[in-house]
């Protein structure tokens, strides 16, 4: 068969327009498909890149009394669920904390991962350099140390391997490098700097409410998700009813860790695979009506190898042996196309969990040259079966001319399909579309535009009236910076994705006998001015000449109704937290993100002793730009050991928000598309072969005294046809398949009927252009030239 192949190119380069537009076809589906497979097989498949990764779990407390699915874990009770379970080989826990690294002239803003002992030996990595935090290093008022992450090691000493037993300045602290973790180790997340020990102290041990550390833990061997699960209910029901002040209606609950960081992006993940499963299989029947096609005009060609003694399986080799060649081809320059196109998703998908793990393997090209080879070998025989099945003498009698009856019937079956493919793939980004653009209209309640958002580094050891007091100093020299027209703090950045728990609300002097929640929300005086969040009634926040005024409220319209509905909230006593006084009642505002309805929320007015580093926010002149630059030049003048960082408008902290939703519209958007595309181009290339074929017949009509509107009313009608029947197929699947969309589509039904309309004229308006072109060449046949020609 390899002395075939020299045969083979030769025959393809003969047929250079075919051979291309087959090459770019199968190229285009083929790369889109392989950058999704990618994405898939990083995020879905692969294991978790530790040690037996599989028996890794994400475990966390629970109190459905108080509305919370999760909860982080209290270190006690941390240390409590090592003693007592046996399905666990260890649990640990961590916790984030941003930090300056001040060993160098300028601070630099660390991202410091906190960890309790047992940490490593519960993820089982080995560092690449040094050793990991050891039994002395991890107990309270032992050695400070620190462990470098691979991508901090890089950036930071230049990968420099004699950097264990330096010291790294870390909020003020020397602190000894120990070791360097490999490239794959990036728990808890990717953008982790440094791994830092965090004894509890003896006093901590007794506060069993300080729900701070996201846990991990690793099952023994031979225990599964459910009877860890199991165990620690029992445990918790237990401890329950030895401290049922705090842990009364606390359970836990365990799940696979790989399930924790990725379940929330699987459907949309599988969603996009199916939709370049569509657009391949519309590229490979797209591929089989040019091969079909080719294969018919090739039919004198083949019928004289076959005069010359060529069996009919030596002449469906070559056809398949051509096909091959196409496929090779193609799925090389597919594997290209998917190396840019993964390179654009690591842009894109910014939000996608194991993103970093999304590369070009021998995975992705065994994968990329599998799908690429069988599919086009397979379209490709199907064209090759049926040119060779006629018998020699019928096909030399025919002159090449080709019969168009049932070779028509099945390239018009192949053009509806590629319709019908078209038309749901279209539907379901539609749907996407018309919903993004709808989470787009969605008022956030304030007013992103001119806003700046950061946070200044600090550590979570400073004392509270410390914190309070730099605190106070920041905003104070933050508004004298010319062009800031205001500046406030809170806790959490308005209208980011972070998920803020409700908290248990008592209304002083009420007892409905019914457990009410609300979110609770610190933040200091000029918010409501600096977001220009509509007051409705009362008064704002005040100015605070001290920072201890923490018991002003300021609720919002859904607050004041649910709780109040007919009365007057001003004056009225709540515990939320804490206690405090309702002084003002604001608009609604989206304040965790455009995803989440709001939810019943409580300002507590005020600065933020017990939160370091909260994110600060001014308002700007429009016509006054200030820089970051020049934040961080003024705060330098006060805090000069301090960095700034997570800089960013509230303009693209919403955007940020919308993510993953922006990520699957564009590339269904874009898959769609091109599936439409290339049933444009299947449909356009049945109807010029049609007139190709029947030249002669078009010339002998128009001889005559057939009308040019009747020539291209044949023609057309014959292409409307074939589109009708794929649209009609393609509505009723789209609709069939709709209830797929319900998870991924906001503020519009799955089954949007505006939708379907505007993919029902798209694709008319395109099957339209795709057949009135070979019509118009029907209607310019010359009927004298098509005779001599036959």
């Amino acid at each position: 068969m390899l002395h075939e192949w020299p045969t083979a190119i030769r025959l393809i380069a003969r047929r250079r327009g075919l051979a291309l537009a087959i090459v770019l076809t199968l190229a285009a589906a083929i790369g889109a498909t392989s950058v999704i497979f990618s994405a898939i097989d990083a995020v879905l498949f692969r294991p978790l890149p530790y040690p037996a990764g599989d028996r890794l779990v994400s475990v966390h407390e629970a109190n459905a009394r108080q509305q919370q699915a999760t909860s982080l874990v209290a270190p006690v009770k941390l240390e409590e669920w090592n003693r007592m379970s046996r399905s666990f080989e260890g649990l640990a826990g961590t916790y984030f904390e941003n930090m300056a690294d001040t060993s160098g002239p300028v601070p630099e803003r660390v991202e410091a991962m906190r960890t309790s002992a047992r940490f490593f030996s519960v993820l089982g990595t080995r560092p690449a350099l040094g050793r990991t935090v050891n039994a002395e290093e991890e107990a309270f008022g032992g050695p400070p140390v620190v462990v470098l992450s691979d991508a901090f090691w890089r950036a930071r000493f230049n990968a420099d391997p004699s950097v264990i037993g330096r010291s790294l300045m870390l909020d003020g602290v020397s602190r000894t490098i120990v070791g360097v973790m490999p490239p794959s180790f990036r728990y808890p997340t990717p953008s982790t700097d440094v791994w830092i020990p965090a004894p509890m102290s003896p006093r901590l041990m007794t506060v069993r409410e300080a729900r701070y550390l996201q846990v991990v833990g690793r099952l023994a061997a031979g225990v599964d998700v459910g009877q860890a699960r199991k165990e620690l209910h029992a445990i918790q029901q237990r401890l329950g009813e030895q401290h049922p002040q705090t842990d009364k209606d606390w359970t836990a609950t365990v799940s696979p860790l790989k399930e924790e960081q990725v379940g929330r992006v699987r459907q949309a993940l599988w969603l996009l695979f199916g939709a370049v499963l569509v657009l391949l299989l519309v590229a490979c029947v797209n591929i089989a009506c040019l091969l079909l096609a080719d294969a018919t005009r090739r039919e004198q060609e083949i019928a004289v190898r076959s005069a010359l003694g060529a069996s009919r399986w030596m002449v469906i080799e070559q056809l398949l042996l051509e096909g091959l060649v196409l496929a090779l081809t193609g799925s090389l320059l597919g594997l290209l196309l998917a190396h840019w196109g993964i390179q654009g998703l690591h842009r894109l998908a910014t939000g996608l969990p194991r993103a970093a793990e999304i590369a070009v393997d021998w995975r992705l090209v065994a994968f990329t040259l599998s799908v690429g080879c069988l599919t086009t070998l397979l379209f490709a025989l199907v064209p090759a079966w049926r040119a060779t099945r006629r018998e020699v003498a019928e096909r030399l009698a025919h002159g090449g001319r080709a019969q168009i009856g049932g070779h028509q019937r099945f390239q018009r079956g192949l053009v509806a399909a590629q319709v019908m493919l078209a038309i749901v793939l279209l539907v379901g980004a539609g749907l996407l579309v018309r919903s993004f653009l709808h989470l787009q209209q969605i008022s956030p309640g304030f007013d992103p535009d001119h806003v700046l958002t950061f946070r200044v580094s600090a550590g979570w050891g400073e004392p509270s009236e410390s914190v309070a007091n730099r605190q106070y100093r920041t905003l104070e020299r933050l508004r004298e910076i010319p062009g800031v027209t205001s500046a406030a703090l809170s806790a959490f950045v308005p209208g980011g994705s972070d998920f803020i728990p409700p908290q248990e609300l008592e209304v002083v002097g009420r007892d409905t006998g019914e457990q009410d929640f609300a979110v609770r929300l610190n933040v200091s005086a000029d918010y409501f001015k600096t977001l220009r969040i509509p007051g409705l009634q009362g008064e704002s926040c005040r100015d605070e000449v001290r920072p201890d005024d923490t018991r002003k409220v300021v609720v919002n319209r859904t607050f004041a109704r649910r709780f109040f509905d007919g009365e007057n909230p001003i004056g009225q006593q709540i515990v939320l937290g804490a206690s405090g006084e309702i002084v003002g009642v604001v608009a609604d505002v989206h304040e965790q993100g455009l995803l989440r309805d709001p939810l019943p929320t409580a300002y507590y007015c005020g600065l933020l002793p017990f939160w370091p580093d909260p994110y600060y926010i001014i308002r700007t002149e429009p016509s006054q730009a200030v820089t970051l630059t020049t934040i961080r030049r003024a705060l330098r003048e006060i805090e000069p050991q301090r960095s700034v960082f997570e800089a960013a408008t509230l303009n693209e902290t919403l955007a940020e928000s919308l993510s993953q939703q922006r990520l699957s519209t564009i590339l269904l958007a874009l898959f769609g598309v091109m599936t439409l595309t290339l049933a444009a181009i299947g449909l356009y290339s049945m109807l010029a072969q049609l007139v190709s074929q029947r030249r002669r017949e078009i010339g002998v009509r128009v001889a005559l005294g057939a009308q040019p509107a009747q020539v291209l009313t044949a023609i057309v009608g014959q292409g409307a046809v074939v589109a009708g029947i794929g649209l009609l197929l393609g509505l009723l699947g789209a609709f069939a398949l709709s209830r797929f969309m319900d998870a991924l589509v906001f503020g519009i039904s799955s089954q949007d009927p505006v939708t379907f309309a505007i993919v029902s004229l798209v694709l008319a308006l395109v099957a339209g252009i795709a057949t009135i072109v070979p019509g118009i060449r029907a209607v310019r046949i010359d009927p004298v030239r098509a005779l001599r020609e036959e």
